[in-house]
């Protein structure tokens, strides 16, 4: 008995301090952040994420050197659903900041805006998105899109950015 107690703290202290490396959609938010791992020193990871924000050219760059980089992005049509017989699309603003230590980085949305085709701006509660939830726990008629636009949008930036990072990195040790 006292063996499955122990083994059960184990479990769950590994599991309070397991980072996540990919973006979860869920009623009470996306998460929080996204850990990533670099081999390479803190400086060329700060190099390589400053030359990746600024080829994708992402809007309001900004940074502490060697420690963090904050910068804004859009996409049209982020979210669309029909209603009606006519499609409704959203277009959002991000804005991420990427903290940088010796081996990984923190790749942290902070905050996200939504904007319908009047240009009507809604700042996104990220740590509640029970607006897309019925009472039952379910996603509402026209929202089954929502979670995978969320998740594909950040986890895409994230793996681009480790895309970007690995070729450059090669190509300068080639």
């Amino acid at each position: 008995m006292k063996l499955k107690i122990v083994l059960l703290m184990v479990l769950m202290a590994s599991t309070a301090f397991a980072q996540d490396t990919e973006f979860k959609f869920s009623k009470e938010g996306l998460t929080d952040f996204v850990v990533g791992s670099f081999q390479g020193s803190a400086k060329d990871l700060y190099k390589y994420t400053l030359a990746w924000a600024k080829e994708n050219k992402f809007k309001e760059v900004t940074f502490v050197e060697n420690e963090k980089i904050t910068f804004q992005g859009n996409q049209d049509n982020f979210i669309c659903s029909k209603a009606g017989g006519t499609t409704v699309c959203n277009a959002i603003n991000y804005t991420i900041e990427i903290s940088i230590k010796e081996g990984r980085y923190k790749f942290d949305v902070t905050e996200v805006s939504l904007f319908d085709k009047k240009a009507t701006s809604t700042l996104v509660d990220l740590n509640n998105f029970s607006q897309y939830y019925d009472k039952e726990g379910n996603l509402k008629k026209y929202m089954n899109d929502v979670p995978a636009a969320y998740e594909s949008l950040f986890n895409g930036l994230n793996k681009n950015l480790l895309t970007f990072m690995d070729k450059t990195k090669k190509a300068e040790n080639w």
